[in-house]
């Protein structure tokens, strides 16, 4: 019978990068930053650049890392010798070391030493995202390296030598420890399998002094970072590290004469942020209409960045997001026009905008003739507070859960045509549709054609039209003055309601 390594193909991703959230300081020693910061900025605060070296197990959460400081680069040859010979989880060489393009285009004479030990060099081509994802996982999991020992107030070179020796003291743990349950049973027998294989000592005649090349390929983590933000040191004995935290540091004490608005959490860019994944419109044209960017957008609705007051002012007058003195938080008002894109988000719309369910939504069909086909359409109206219309694909998952997940007690607004004029469904419709087709045809969004919805119900219909002197075929008044609060008007419309 064939062994296992008979029949088991190894191989190893190999990834330089300079460290993400790893950086040396002369007093702190290693510094862990909770949000990652460009290395021209870290200047700032004293904080030197690490490299990172490492080896993942290509498909298993087996990895081995060590660091050198940015001013002294060691040699990739020595980095995998010393790897392959101290990773126990490795297995020693492999058949095939796997790495990026600007690796191996930093060492050009690597494939052709590899190929004399009998490792084969394979270049990760624009697709592959088994080796990127062996980085990223490499550069997260290294800010929570336990230390075990203090590199306080250490020579950077020392320092950082104290702390890959911590790297490779988390290396053997890990590779040792056969009670660790991963949740997946077939990756734990495809672990079991790599660990029972015999170790392969590597060659030494690997080993030389040859250079390689550094580049921006070393940082290219750092475009899709935000702004720069206020950050302070704070030390955990309990962890032994230092780390930068982003926001300004906590002060001691206490100012009478400060806004006590400004101490809570600023929950605008979380309400925000649900508005837009439920906005008819795209988000890039959301970010034109306030004049900034959709990057710059994205980063302030993620709490990664800060947005220009002005352009803060604008997307949030824009949503209808306004601050509720009572609550002392952000919350949506309305009114406007959503759309069922996302569930969670709809439901914490709906939520908020209804302070918890305290309305009485209903769905706007026609009590006769023939509904939409495509969609259904639904008005939110929150006690004191403007209504809004949510717009649902018919078929679409969340309208067919739209009686459990968002609105228990919908009911059924039903519009009796003979006794109302035929205009104001259309009205809905056409406001509906509009923000829809916008969409579809992503035309520049105005902002003041976005979601002014009783306005443009006044525009659209005309509101004698709609006016009627009784009720007819309904008890509940209060039903028909929704309407009216949603046309501006003060009478009552006539309507038919029925139970879902």
């Amino acid at each position: 019978m064939l062994g296992a390594d008979s029949i088991m193909q190894r191989r190893h991703h190999f990834y330089v990068s300079t460290a993400k959230f790893l950086f040396q300081h002369p007093q702190y020693g290693i510094v862990s930053v909770r949000d990652p910061i460009r290395t021209s900025d870290a200047k700032q605060y004293d904080l030197k650049p690490i490299l990172l070296y490492g080896l993942t197990v290509a498909g298993l959460p087996i990895r081995w890392t060590t660091f050198s400081s940015d001013e002294n680069p060691q040699p990739l040859r020595q980095i995998l010798f010393s790897a392959w010979l101290q990773g126990e989880g490795l297995r020693g060489q492999p058949d095939v070391l796997m790495v990026s393009r600007h690796l191996a285009q930093s060492d050009p004479a690597l494939e052709a030493d590899l190929a004399k030990i009998g490792v084969g060099l394979e270049i990760a081509g624009p697709r592959e995202k088994s080796l990127p994802a062996s980085l990223r996982s490499a550069q997260e999991k290294s800010r929570w390296l336990s230390s075990r020992s203090i590199s306080q107030s250490m020579p950077a070179d020392e320092a950082i030598t104290t702390f890959s020796a911590d790297a490779l003291v988390d290396h053997v743990w890990r590779a040792r420890d056969r009670r660790r349950d991963h949740g997946d049973r077939e990756l734990e027998d495809r672990m079991k399998a790599w660990l029972a294989l015999p170790s392969r000592d590597p060659d030494p005649s690997i080993i030389t002094d040859h250079g390689w090349k550094a580049g921006p390929w070393l940082t290219s983590w750092e475009i899709s970072l935000p702004p720069q933000r206020e950050r302070y040191f704070s030390h955990s004995e309990i962890e032994r590290r230092t780390w930068l935290l982003t926001r300004q540091e906590p002060s001691e004490e206490i100012n009478e004469d400060e806004d006590d608005t400004n101490d809570g959490y600023d929950n605008a860019p979380e309400i925000a942020g649900n508005l837009v994944a439920c906005w008819p419109n795209p988000a890039k044209e959301i970010a034109q209409s306030i004049g900034t960017t959709l990057k710059a957008l994205q980063w302030y609705l993620d709490e990664k960045s800060s947005l220009d007051p002005s352009k803060r002012y604008s997307l949030l007058s824009l949503l209808g997001v306004e601050f509720d003195e009572y609550l002392g938080c952000y919350a949506a008002r309305g009114p406007c026009v959503l759309v069922g894109n996302k569930a969670n988000a709809l439901e914490d719309i709906y939520t908020d905008m209804t302070g918890g369910g305290d309305a009485w939504p209903c769905e706007l069909i026609p009590s006769k003739g023939q509904a939409d086909p495509s969609s259904r359409y639904l008005l939110i109206n929150p006690h004191s507070r403007p209504p809004s219309i949510l717009m649902v694909a018919r078929g679409d998952q969340i309208a067919d859960r739209l009686g459990d997940l968002l609105i228990p007690d919908l009911a059924s607004f039903v519009v009796d045509l003979d006794e109302v004029d035929d205009d104001f469904l259309d009205a809905i419709l056409r406001i509906a549709s509009r923000r829809v087709h916008l969409r579809a045809k992503r035309t520049e969004l105005m902002p003041q054609d976005v979601l002014l919805v009783a306005s443009d119900l006044l525009l659209a219909v005309p509101a004698a039209g709609l006016l009627k002197d009784q009720c007819v075929g309904c008890q509940c008044i209060g039903k028909h003055m929704l309407v009216g609060q949603l046309l501006g008007v003060q009478d009552f419309i006539a309507v038919d309601t029925l139970a879902r």
